[in-house]
């Protein structure tokens, strides 16, 4: 795991694929310049959930629960994740209850 995360800080941001993000933000990587990039491509991917009923919910899960810390520091990035979340109309238990403990966690910057 740590040979691949530091293999993966030396590719450029464009050339991460969601698994890369995803493993990056799991491990707190880079954390102010990647969760922009992870925040984008859910909210440009949340549509497709109400056409499909599918979403995947591991980079999701990712940014969701990163420590409080990191969204008082960003109060702008957490609104755009709780907007994000609320577009989602099908979301499996386990992400149900991630992003019940994250609005409860962060209700006062919601």
């Amino acid at each position: 795991m740590v040979r691949s995360v530091h293999q993966l800080r030396q590719r450029a941001i464009k050339d991460l694929s969601v698994e890369d993000l995803r493993r990056l933000i799991s491990q707190d990587v880079g954390l102010h310049w990647l969760l922009p990039v992870a925040l984008d491509f859910l909210r440009e991917t949340a549509p497709q959930e109400a056409a499909t009923g599918w979403y995947d919910d591991d980079l999701l899960s990712a940014v969701l629960t990163r420590r409080e810390s990191v969204w008082r520091d960003n109060p702008r990035l957490a609104r755009h994740l709780d907007e994000t979340v609320r577009m989602l109309t099908d979301l499996s238990s386990h992400i149900k209850r991630e992003a019940d403990s994250y609005r409860a966690t962060l209700a006062d910057l919601l």
